[in-house]
């Protein structure tokens, strides 16, 4: 939960005069551009030092200098007193350096003691042969030991968002096994975890400050100043501040990140649009069920509406999103779009009706992070005469693309959602996170599509980039376009929603109004979650 006010660490603060690592005035540049300019930092023993910047402060290549991914053009690193050079990610592992990834890095088909020891599958092997056994043993040893509770026979295709982190917490450790006292980087870990994964994870770090220190890397600075000891702010490629979490403020943290104190009104509640109970409906969800997670559930969104979905983790508010707009298929229900009924369990059918739906993780659902912005955002628009040339009606049966409306729509939707690209050919892995987000938006936009279904739209984003986000979603809204808008940071969907449903046990429970001028508080809130 967001807090305004100073938060301590957890557990016992870790020793940052006995320096474990030690960056000494570190460079790089890129084409002239000052990726980290002078940047120096220490880690102690047991110590968690949080890491915090916009997208584009130095964060990422501070991490990479670290894991030996690029070389610094100055400076040096000091481990354990001794001045090391980190030649790769391998020669950082032997070292005691591993990285948890934000997105995930792991292999659904292979077992969790195949992916803890993928990297090390020699290690286990004997005249090409590799021992199973062993390999099973040892990565079963490692979970126990970290506390960490996960069947690592099981294959990781099985296992859920929170067990596939933990078993990225445990590949970490296992590549520093034989070092003393390890650093492990964690690069945004709670991204995609509920409250419930989170509060784990931190349980974790906590537990292991005996064994390990930490490098943790978040936008949300309420867990960065719930988890961490110290705090470093970079921004522009320098080290521009650092502060001791137990005097720190999430407003603190945001005028050294940016320059500015976040605008008192960052959701922008002035401009939420104002709701009548008989005003048009733009969808109806009526009995929507699935065996395994939903139970009858029902609502009303209505046209130029922000509706929030708020709830634990398996409470099943993900899902409802996904069966909304047709990735998850339904048991029992419907779903009326502008007064069509439209049988859930069909994107393609979702779709044509005019929803679009913004997923979770939009690296891995939502982008074709290997293909051009123009691509992604005429993805959903092929087969329509918006990108596709008649060409006597031959053009949409063989979806042939004219290009100059394709490239005139990418265009458009980078002039309209402020998108910052250096081009509409360039490949959207290089865009930022908040730019990323924007090219999933406009997809749907250029569809024109006028309801959206948005599972966690700020997560892995930045402050700057959450209040242009915010910005686009009230936009909307003033003109007419309505919102399933699921969150797992209760401030955030407080104060973008115009009613908030909850759900509990695969059930919506409660409905809660929450008009701009009288919010309700996060107790509230929780009260109905749990």
């Amino acid at each position: 939960m967001t807090s305004d006010t100073a938060t301590t660490g957890r557990g016992a603060k870790g020793n940052s005069d006995d320096v474990r690592l030690r960056v000494d005035g570190v460079s790089k540049s890129f084409r002239h551009v000052d990726a980290l300019a002078d940047v120096s930092i220490e880690i102690g023993t047991g110590e968690v030092i949080g890491l915090v910047g916009e997208n584009g402060a130095g964060k990422s290549t501070l991490l990479k200098v670290l894991t030996g991914i690029h070389q610094p053009d100055g400076g040096r690193i000091v481990l354990n007193g001794e001045p090391v050079e980190i030649t790769d990610p391998r020669n950082a592992a032997h070292r005691g350096i591993s990285i948890v990834k934000q997105e995930q890095d792991v292999v659904p088909n292979l077992t969790g003691y195949e992916n803890i020891f993928l990297d090390q599958i020699p290690d286990f092997s004997r005249f090409g042969v590799v021992d199973q056994g062993a390999m099973r043993e040892k990565a079963q040893r490692i979970v126990d030991e970290l506390g960490i509770d996960l069947d690592v026979s099981e294959r990781v295709s099985s296992y859920s968002f929170t067990e596939k982190q933990m078993l990225e917490i445990a590949k970490a450790f296992s590549q520093s096994i034989d070092t003393d006292h390890p650093i492990i980087l964690l690069d945004e870990p709670t991204a995609g975890l509920e409250e419930a994964g989170r509060d784990l994870l931190f349980d974790r770090i906590n537990d292991l400050r005996d064994s390990a220190s930490f490098v943790f890397v978040s936008h949300e600075l309420d867990e960065v100043l719930q988890v961490s000891d110290r705090i470093f702010v970079l921004k522009d490629g320098r080290l521009v501040e650092t502060f001791e979490a137990s005097e720190a403020s999430e407003s603190a943290l945001q005028r050294a990140m940016v320059g500015r104190e976040t605008a008192s009104e960052y959701y922008r509640t002035d401009r939420q649009v104002s709701i009548d109970a008989d005003a048009d409906v733009a969808m109806e969800v009526d009995g929507l069920t699935t065996e395994d997670r939903l139970d009858d559930v029902s609502f009303t969104l209505h046209e130029g509406e922000i509706f929030g979905v708020v709830g634990v983790e398996g409470s099943g508010k993900s899902r409802l999103g996904r069966v909304i707009c047709g990735a998850d298929a339904a048991d029992a229900g419907t779903v009326t779009v502008r007064g069509d009924e439209v049988r859930p369990g069909s994107l393609s059918r979702m779709v044509e009706a005019g929803v679009g739906y913004i997923p979770k993780d939009r690296k891995a659902e939502g982008l074709l992070l290997y293909q051009s912005l123009t691509m992604n955002v005429s993805l959903p628009s092929i087969g329509t005469d918006r990108v596709s040339d008649d060409f006597g009606g031959l053009g949409k049966l063989l979806s042939l693309i004219d290009h100059d409306k394709e490239e005139s729509m990418a265009a458009r939707s980078v002039e309209e959602l402020d998108i910052r690209t250096p081009g509409v050919e360039t490949l959207v892995y290089k865009l930022s996170g908040g730019n990323q987000q924007k090219v999933v938006l406009a997809k749907w936009l250029q569809r024109e599509t006028d309801t959206f279904v948005m599972d966690n739209v700020t997560r892995g984003i930045d402050v700057a980039a959450k209040e242009e986000v915010y910005r686009v979603c009230r936009d909307l809204a003033e003109d007419g376009f309505s919102m399933v808008f699921i969150g797992d940071e209760l401030p955030e969907v407080i104060g973008m929603s115009n009613r908030i449903g909850v759900m509990k046990k695969g059930r919506l429970v409660d409905v809660i109004d929450a008009p701009a001028g009288d919010k309700p508080t996060e107790e509230e809130i929780i009260q109905e979650m749990i």
